[in-house]
């Protein structure tokens, strides 16, 4: 999403979400507190003394307030950064004021042009309500922003355990798919075949499953992984396809060596490729075949020609969705998937390290 759509999203009072309980502390002890110096105890003598003004300077107020919170989200969205924490409140802050004074000013050169309850303008008077003003400005954007901290920290403390949950959820899929009893027992099958037939692929392709199961477990200590290990990985993987479906099944990569340092989630090209084999045929005279690579804009696509099976075959699209959960946890760009019936193709953005 680019910043400078940020003005689109702007809600009045949506700085923390506790504004209004601020505004509730604040702002009526304020107006009572100015009514109070401007009018001294003529203030209380009759209900019309104390409801015009209180209901005048809580208005003048609260339209300030709004419009001040109005400018602390837009500033927010325009300095999301912590390392701009700073400069977002300083700059919000000569703005608050700025907003502050117009409408103390208003208030108090009203009550002067009118000559409501006898009033004139003390300028000694009007300069101490602006610095008072200042200072409940400062006071009301620091409970803003420490209210708003503590949501941020929430909402980051939250996400975090949920992709916690997410990863070991990818990798318990990953595995399942690796150890179920078919695939198992399949490659046990194709080992047990090459054994008696070709012992030097047989010793290679127990190589290679083994560097399978060994980044497997390798993967439950990390969140993310280099796209390197990610394709020495599947190499190892796509051999043993290769072996069970030969000729039948195909697998070409374009990687350029300057993305092979990004991250992404582990297990990606596993799915992707797991996905392609089991919802395609596979035919020695028709081969699927798949294509990893990488483009100058630093994405990821995955893609495959279209041959469906003519049975669909029952899947909970739990990979590619665990795929999509884990870049919106990371507040990544989101994959893409397109499909022109012909080719299907995913498309992952790579994470610079």
């Amino acid at each position: 999403m680019g910043m400078e759509a940020y003005a689109d999203d702007i809600k009045p009072l949506s700085y923390s979400g506790k504004e209004w309980v601020i505004a509730v502390i604040l702002l009526p002890a304020f107006a009572l507190l100015l009514n109070v110096v401007l009018f001294g105890t003529q203030y209380f003598t009759t209900v019309r003394n104390f409801l015009i003004p209180t209901v005048i300077a809580l208005g003048v107020m609260i339209l300030v307030y709004i419009c001040c919170g109005m400018v602390a989200e837009m500033l927010r969205n325009r300095f999301p950064k912590y390392s701009q924490t700073f400069k977002r409140i300083a700059i919000g802050l000569g703005i608050h004021i700025a907003l502050t004074t117009t409408g103390l000013s208003i208030i108090f050169w009203v009550y002067d042009y009118i000559g409501f309850m006898g009033y004139q303008i003390n300028l000694n008077q009007y300069a101490w309500t602006l610095i008072v003003g200042a200072i409940c400005n400062i006071m009301a954007t620091s409970f803003n922003e420490g209210a708003a901290f503590f949501e941020r920290w929430r909402e980051v403390v939250d996400e975090a355990e949920q992709l916690k949950k997410e990863n070991l959820q990818s990798q318990l899929e990953g595995l399942k798919g690796q150890v179920n009893p078919h695939f198992l027992f399949n490659s046990l099958n194709s080992l047990s075949s090459l054994i008696s037939d070709d012992p030097v692929k047989a010793e290679k392709f127990l190589d290679e499953m083994s560097k399978v199961y060994r980044y497997l477990l390798r993967t439950n200590e990390d969140g993310l992984t280099t796209l390197q290990a990610e394709m020495d990985f599947i190499n190892s993987y796509f051999h043993l396809l290769k072996t069970r479906y030969g000729d039948g099944l195909d697998m070409k990569t374009a990687i350029e060596d300057r993305f092979l340092t990004c991250l992404l989630p582990p297990l990606t090209l596993q799915m992707l490729v797991e996905n392609a084999v089991k919802h395609n045929m596979i035919l020695k005279d028709k081969p699927l075949q798949i294509l990893i690579l990488t483009t100058n804009s630093g994405r990821l696509i995955v893609s495959n020609n279209l041959q469906r099976k003519d049975r669909m075959v029952t899947s909970n699209k739990v990979g590619l969705s665990n795929i999509v959960k884990k870049y919106r946890l990371m507040k990544q760009e989101e994959i893409s998937v397109r499909d022109d019936g012909k080719e299907f193709a995913v498309i992952v953005p790579l994470i610079n390290a």
